[in-house]
């Protein structure tokens, strides 16, 4: 991939990506069922298109990936990324001494993204580690390569805690069903289950807790977007205190998904935990409250409806 021009790395990926697909029937058909909860009443060549399109998608992004942190630069930062918009929210918390959590999502090519940010401030990521821990060894030398510290999921709190009272950049994928602290919130009309671990940490560090996508363009290349900062409550010992933060940057990650579906990873069972049975990094017990602030928000989004 290092050695194609880019453009012969990007199509081979693409095909790579669309090739697993077919061959792959438990990948494909649970990309198909997630798509049909997401849009129900969709289509069926519709989410059949949509399915090989986010495995096209990754093929390239694994591609791009493989071609970041080589020997030599990029040929060409502009042929990766060719349109920055609100990264001065980013500028100003780091001007001012304020550590920030950048909470993104399996969508576009996130690797590209904590790359090119690593180029502009310390920054680091929270990653989870791959099956094969020799995998999960090129992976992070990679990220390393880029300029990205890289702290394990399981990585004691205190050293992130620190890296953000310095001042820095963490970086967060928030949009899985995953065995960290989470709660539910709405996500494509569904209650997801969804971490809350930037939420949190961006609360007891003063950071600014934002947002960031990877769009990609047509012909090649990406657009990379970072909303304004989230509120976040004082600090306390209920759960739910969080719960307004992590529905903000999970309405943000549906907003960017809508209009490229494709460009998300769909082949994730993003609703394969039941709100009211306990699982890894949720409390059942919280089920009611989650239920009532999705049911008031999906109130209020109707007109005339009672909040």
């Amino acid at each position: 991939m290092r050695l194609l021009p880019l453009s012969w790395a990007r199509g081979l990926g693409g095909r790579l990506g669309a090739f697993f697909y077919a061959c792959v029937p438990y990948e494909r058909r649970k990309t198909l069922a997630t798509l049909e909860r997401a849009f129900p009443g969709s289509d069926p060549k519709w989410r059949h298109a949509t399915a090989r399109g986010v495995f096209r998608n990754l093929g390239r992004g694994g591609a791009e990936f493989l071609r970041l942190g080589a020997s030599r630069p990029p040929e060409d930062w502009t042929a990766w990324i060719r349109d920055v918009e609100g990264f001065g929210y980013v500028r100003d918390a780091v001007d001012s001494g304020r550590g920030t959590v950048i909470v993104t999502a399996h969508f576009g090519n996130w690797e590209m993204l904590a790359a090119w940010t690593a180029r502009q401030a310390p920054t680091a990521v929270v990653a989870r580690q791959v099956y094969d821990p020799r995998v999960d060894r090129a992976l992070n030398l990679r990220r390393e390569r880029n300029g990205i510290t890289v702290f394990g999921r399981n990585t004691p709190v205190r050293p992130i805690l620190r890296w953000l009272k310095e001042g820095k950049i963490l970086g967060a994928l928030a949009d899985q069903d995953t065995s960290v602290d989470s709660l539910y919130v709405d996500f494509f009309g569904s209650p997801a289950k969804t971490p809350s671990g930037p939420a949190f940490l961006a609360r007891a560090t003063g950071a600014d807790l934002l947002t960031s996508f990877c769009h990609p363009l047509e012909g090649g290349g990406y657009r990379l977007v970072f909303g304004p900062p989230i509120p976040l409550p004082p600090r306390g010992k209920d759960a739910m205190d969080l719960w307004p933060a992590v529905q903000e940057y999970t309405r943000r990650t549906e907003q960017a998904v809508r209009p490229q579906p494709e460009a998300w990873a769909w082949n994730h069972a993003r609703w394969r935990s039941p709100i009211r049975s306990a699982s890894p990094g949720w409390d059942p017990r919280l089920a009611d409250a989650c239920l009532e602030r999705i049911a008031a928000r999906g109130a209020a989004a109707v007109p005339g409806a009672p909040a």
